[in-house]
């Protein structure tokens, strides 16, 4: 009984985010991680990569003396930005909003990093990998880097990178989608809640039966005349579920900018 209390006593003794390495990494990491990312590709112009690698041998390891098992179980990219971003501008009080072109896209690649990709492994979600990454990137800024900057489209249900102690700046909503929005909040419904339809249907479920009618009254008027690029069949009534669902996909996908400025 001892040698299996040995193999698997790395299992029971704390936290498995406690047997990770950070430590800098490469493209490579992230070609092996790249799948459980949302936005497919690579993106261009990076600069550093760090990784969290698991160095303790997996339950197949422990049982075959395969002790030297590594794994890349998260990474974050850093690269060169944008010239173009108006959020930016905002939170850097139009530091380089002003500037020709050629002027701005220097004094932009020495003074600016963006964090363009943050990708845990399914397995090692929930421990609050990506926030840690981050703050690593924060504390060890490339040398002459003046602001450190974000753009997350799940900003709104995810905030990582507020957790690692960045500051956000919203988009200001989409016109057609204000109206939905003061209903929601007439109701004490917050937008974030639709992540899960479901969730946000039994939420209206407890409503009134005269609200709830009002209820779907607009958010069938938002589907039918705001609801950008919605898949619509002619004649179809949609189902509560379908029309939360696409609120979802248009009202929590708004990108969300996130700056550091490091002293």
């Amino acid at each position: 009984m001892n040698h299996v209390v040995q193999r698997f006593q790395r299992i029971v003794g704390g936290s498995p985010a406690d047997d990770l390495c950070l430590e800098p990494g490469t493209l490579a990491d992230y070609r092996a991680l790249a799948s459980f990312h949302y936005r497919p590709g690579r993106p261009s112009a990076v600069t550093t990569v760090f990784r969290l690698v698991h160095r303790a041998p997996s339950v197949v390891g422990r049982f075959t003396q395969r002790k030297d098992e590594t794994q890349t179980v998260a990474v974050l990219l850093r690269a060169l930005p944008h010239l173009a971003c108006s959020l930016r501008d905002v939170a850097t009080v139009g530091r380089y909003r002003e500037l020709a072109p050629r002027e701005k896209a220097l004094l932009l690649n020495r003074e600016v990093r963006t964090l363009v990709r943050a990708v845990v492994h399914p397995q090692w979600r929930g421990l609050g990998l990506a926030s840690r990454l981050v703050r690593h990137a924060l504390a060890h800024p490339e040398e002459g880097t003046r602001y450190t900057e974000a753009l997350a489209a799940m900003g709104q249900v995810h905030p990582f990178l507020e957790r690692a102690g960045m500051t956000r700046f919203d988009r200001p909503p989409r016109p057609q989608h204000m109206r939905l929005l003061d209903v929601l909040a007439r109701l004490d419904l917050e937008p974030t809640w639709l992540a899960s339809p479901r969730a946000m249907l039994e939420r209206i479920g407890r409503l009134d039966e005269l609200t709830q009618i009002w209820f779907e009254h607009e958010l069938l008027r938002w589907y039918r005349t705001g609801a950008r690029k919605a898949k619509r069949r002619t004649g179809e009534l949609p189902s509560m579920e379908r029309m939360l669902a696409t609120a979802r996909d248009q009202l929590l996908t708004l990108p969300v900018y996130y700056v550091r400025k490091h002293t």
